[in-house]
């Protein structure tokens, strides 16, 4: 008798427990840290210098729901193995090399440096929202500042005329303003669990030169340039800041 009378108050127990249901209010702001890793191929006037890069960054992004408005601010550092220019022409011997100091070949190589600040705005439109997680269409567009130039890496530290101060004659230190649009998928965990975004990246640059002599061409560069990246980016959110409703239990 006893016994039976403990499986009635486990199974009522255990029925309650399965009829309760958590629903989180559809009011939510998230403040989160992003950090970011994508894949980039040049276009216009950049691709005539650099070949693909790689970036990795990272950001402050503000949205809320259920608007799904967006707001954000985010730094990427650009990195690339490929530069179609070569800027160390006139210092390499007949054979390609560039000789150091001691008369030695010095191991010289250009690579690609770069660097995107900027602040974005944009809407994310729900595929779905089942009361814990939103998944959209993300769309951000915004301005900052493009900057890229040619880094010369020597890995012997033994060719002088091509350190500083002087490798700023070779490095086409380049910036100016840039717009910038993303288009993609994310999504967002209201108990902050799981909150990413991927999709299709692009950034059209409007540069200048900012050195004011090119060693290699002997003389200034003052050409308007167009420098455009596209490519794929994915981010992950870190939560640091949430607020909603309280949470509601129903029955």
């Amino acid at each position: 008798m006893v016994s039976k009378f403990i499986s009635i108050i486990f199974l009522s127990f255990f029925s309650c427990s399965i009829a309760a249901q958590k629903k989180y209010s559809s009011e939510y702001t998230l403040l989160s840290i992003n950090t970011t890793f994508g894949v980039q191929l040049p276009a216009a006037d950049l691709a005539k210098r650099f070949g693909s890069n790689m970036s990795i960054g990272g950001g402050v992004e503000y949205i809320t729901l259920p608007e799904g408005w967006i707001v954000n601010a985010d730094v990427q550092f650009l990195f690339g193995q490929r530069v179609k220019e070569d800027v160390l022409a006139p210092l390499r011997t007949p054979d390609g090399a560039i000789l150091g100091d001691n008369g030695t070949y010095a191991s010289v190589q250009l690579r690609e440096r770069g660097l995107f600040v900027g602040v974005n705005g944009g809407r994310l439109f729900k595929f779905f929202d089942n009361g814990n997680r939103v998944g959209g269409l993300r769309l951000t567009i915004g301005g900052g500042f493009l900057q890229h130039k040619i880094r010369i890496q020597d890995d012997t530290n033994s060719a002088a005329q091509v350190a500083p101060p002087y490798s700023t004659g070779y490095d086409r230190l380049t910036n100016g303003f840039s717009l910038s649009q993303f288009v993609g998928y994310q999504m967002v965990s209201r108990d902050k669990t799981i909150n990413f975004f991927i999709g299709f990246d692009l950034m059209e640059g409007f540069t200048l030169n900012r050195r004011g002599f090119n060693f290699d061409t002997r003389q200034k560069d003052a050409q308007k340039r167009i420098d455009v990246l596209y490519g794929a980016r994915v981010g992950w959110s870190i939560p640091i800041f949430s607020n909603q409703n309280a949470d509601e239990i129903e029955y």
